[in-house]
């Protein structure tokens, strides 16, 4: 198969460029400074450019099967990332007859289906409190993929770590269940697990380590 990786160079995406190029696919890294994506190998090729240009986004994409990504705020970085992200990659799949995208936000992004207990509904508080501005661009980008029309899963992370991946972690709806960390690992894992699975197709599963 053959991916398109948004967000290649950051703790998740890394792994996504791994594990999928592990498993055999074919791999476009679109990211903004190619030194920072330290893996190399014969089926990867990355492409250098800005998310809100949308030929290049577009030019990335043309003759993808599927699209994921890793994209989001980073610290000290903009608050408005999701939202153009969500746009110009829409866009070019759209424009290219690209139907499948596996898109990461956080947990704090709610689903109706979620049964938020009192301690997660407390760290929703504190994430408008303390990042409005990026929980409000994390809500516009999915509205964006969720009303594209396209064959999208909305993958879920609460606070992710850089501990080893398990390959053993919760998928489902945020609930008393649910962990509250995420290793990027293994959030790349459910994410890749996606691409070949419709039991999540248009919803928006919760992951997090058991």
């Amino acid at each position: 198969m053959k991916l398109v990786i948004f967000g290649a160079t950051g703790g998740t995406g890394k792994h996504l460029v791994r594990k999928a190029l592990d498993a055999g696919h074919l791999v476009t890294a679109y990211v903004r400074n190619p030194d920072k994506l330290d893996v190399a190998h014969e089926n990867l090729t990355v492409v250098k450019g800005e998310i809100t240009d949308q030929d290049a986004v577009s030019a990335a994409i043309a003759g993808a099967d599927a699209v994921l990504s890793g994209l989001g705020a980073t610290r000290g970085g903009s608050p408005h990332v999701m939202l153009p992200a969500a746009t110009s990659v829409v866009a070019g799949m759209k424009e290219h007859g690209v139907k499948r995208v596996i898109w990461a936000t956080g947990a704090g992004v709610p689903s109706e289906h979620d049964q938020p207990t009192f301690m997660n509904k407390f760290i929703g508080f504190l994430l408008k409190l303390t990042a409005g501005k990026v929980l409000e661009d994390s809500l516009a980008g999915v509205d964006v993929i969720k009303n594209s029309g396209l064959d999208w899963v909305i993958a879920r992370g609460p606070m992710l770590t850089d501990e080893p991946g398990s390959g053993q972690f919760r998928v489902g709806y945020v609930n008393a269940e649910m962990g509250r960390t995420l290793s990027r690992e293994n959030f790349a894992e459910g994410m890749l697990q996606q691409l070949d699975s419709d039991a999540w197709l248009h919803k928006m599963p919760a992951f997090s380590d058991r």
